[in-house]
C-alpha cells in the first residue's frame, strides 16, 4: 500500500510504500518529505527537519509527546499513548525526543517531561504536563478529537 505526500518545498506528489526504508525524499527537490508512514504501533518520531510540516500538513489532530530516554514518566506514557493511539485512530500520535531535539523542546517551551501537546490543523490547542492515565487523557483530549478536522 502506498501513501501520496506532497512536498512542502516544490508541490510535487510523491509516492511512499510502507517497504521503503529510511526517511523519504521528493523525487524532484530530494528534500525530505513531512510524513513517512508510521511505524507498527502507529506512533513516529519526528526531528526537527520535519515536525512543523508533520503537524502542520496533517488534516488530522497531532498527540506529540514531548519526552526523554531518562525519564520513567515518560517511559509509563508511552505505553499509555500506544493504547490511546489504538483507540483513536483518527489521530495521529508522535514522539519528540527532547535530548535530541533541544531546539524543538525550547521552540514549544517544554520546561518539563513527559509533555504532551495537541496540534490542530498545525495550532496548538492544548498541553499536558507529567505522566497521565488513560482515561486523564480522554479527558483532557476528547473535546478536539470529537470535533474532527475543520471543525
Amino acid at each position: 500500500m502506498a501513501e501520496i505526500v506532497v512536498c512542502p518545498f516544490c508541490g510535487v506528489k510523491n509516492r511512499i510504500r510502507e517497504e521503503m526504508r529510511g526517511a523519504p525524499l521528493c523525487g524532484k527537490c530530494k528534500k525530505p518529505l513531512p510524513s513517512a508512514p508510521p511505524p507498527a504501533t502507529g506512533i513516529r518520531s519526528l526531528g526537527a527537519e520535519d515536525f512543523d510540516s508533520a503537524i502542520r500538513l496533517n488534516p488530522r489532530p497531532v498527540l506529540v509527546d514531548f519526552w526523554a530516554a531518562w525519564c520513567p514518566p515518560c517511559r509509563q506514557v508511552a505505553e499509555v499513548l500506544e493504547r490511546f493511539a489504538r483507540s483513536h485512530p483518527a489521530l495521529t500520535v508522535a514522539k519528540v525526543d527532547v535530548d535530541s531535539e533541544p531546539g524543538l523542546a525550547a521552540q514549544y517551551q517544554v520546561f518539563g517531561v513527559p509533555t504532551l501537546v495537541l496540534f490542530v490543523q498545525g495550532r496548538e490547542v492544548h498541553r499536558v504536563s507529567g505522566a497521565q492515565a488513560e482515561a486523564e487523557l480522554e479527558a483532557e483530549f476528547d473535546p478536539w478529537l470529537e470535533q474532527g478536522p475543520g471543525s
